[in-house]
């Protein structure tokens, strides 16, 4: 926290020789009510490792900004043992350095929130854009190099370094996000992710495959489909894992009100067996 303080500071101090930044407090409500065949609990993050927070966002107009945001809960289990959720100073657009959610491919299995510098940039054959993260997240945490060739309709990635997907946010739509993940995590990851083109505002496909001197080999694949027209406007998702030759699931029937909030009736499954059933509300104020 103290060094999320000083980057805030230090960007502060500096934008006040120009002229002030703009500074935006923000809330970000997301709460789950969750029943399962035990018990009934009210969490301010949701199966998907989607916290709620508060947050103080500030802009220059020189293109410059800063971010930090608060957790109101933290998942059980998570070894950051912090609730700060992100904090970083960017070129809006281009760069990024601090704390934030660094997501392999298109983060729809592994999308974890460390501390890393990120830069856009294009790739030398066919100049393609292309996305670079330096991960180095303290010792025994995830470290290297994750970097995605691609547009908005589909990618290749790639990961080098090691304790990639130890967090309760990889693999969440897959693994619910308080169940435990190995410490020893992954060294080589890739993947592709593909919106097909008749498809491609409402379907979403993605494979990443994961390499351990510790874990076995493994295939994962995810699904996301939200069809449009309807008005509860459901959102389904599939996760596969090849090891365990297992899939979940899960359906959100959701509805928009008072234009900035969302309410979710949640059904969530692995294979054929209902894991729970929950009502999610989230909005932005």
């Amino acid at each position: 926290m103290r060094t999320a303080n000083l980057c805030l500071l230090a960007f502060l101090i500096g934008a006040g020789y120009s002229q002030p930044p703009t500074a935006f407090f923000g809330v970000r409500l997301l709460t789950q009510v969750r029943a399962d065949s035990e018990t009934t609990r009210w969490l301010w993050y949701n199966d998907l490792a989607q916290h709620a927070t508060v947050s103080l966002q500030v802009y220059h107009d020189s293109g410059y900004g800063a971010y930090i945001a608060q957790r109101l809960q933290n998942i059980r289990g998570d070894r950051t043992r912090t609730a700060l959720d992100e904090f970083y100073v960017e070129r809006v657009g281009g760069w990024r350095v601090g704390k934030f959610y660094a997501p392999f491919g298109a983060g729809t299995l592994l999308n974890e929130s460390v501390v890393a510098a990120q830069s856009p940039t294009r790739f030398a054959i066919g100049d393609l854009p292309m996305r670079v993260a330096y991960v180095f997240n303290g010792k025994d945490r995830q470290q290297g190099v994750l970097v995605r060739v691609g547009t908005q309709n589909g990618g290749v990635s790639v990961g080098v370094g090691r304790h990639f997907g130890t967090d309760p946010h990889a693999f969440a739509l897959w693994q619910l996000p308080e169940e435990p993940r190995a410490p020893q995590g992954y060294e080589t990851l890739y993947g592709a992710d593909w919106r097909p083109p008749i498809l491609e505002r409402t379907l979403l496909l993605e494979w990443v495959y994961t390499e351990s001197d510790s874990l076995p080999d493994t295939h994962w694949l995810s699904l996301r489909w939200e069809p449009v027209g309807s008005r509860w406007r459901p959102d389904l998702r599939l996760a596969y894992q090849s090891h365990a030759n297992t899939f979940s699931w899960r359906v959100a029937l959701q509805q928009t009100f008072a234009e900035r909030f969302r309410a979710a009736l949640v059904f969530r499954g692995n294979q054929g067996t209902l894991q729970f059933v929950a009502i999610e509300l989230r909005g932005e104020l």
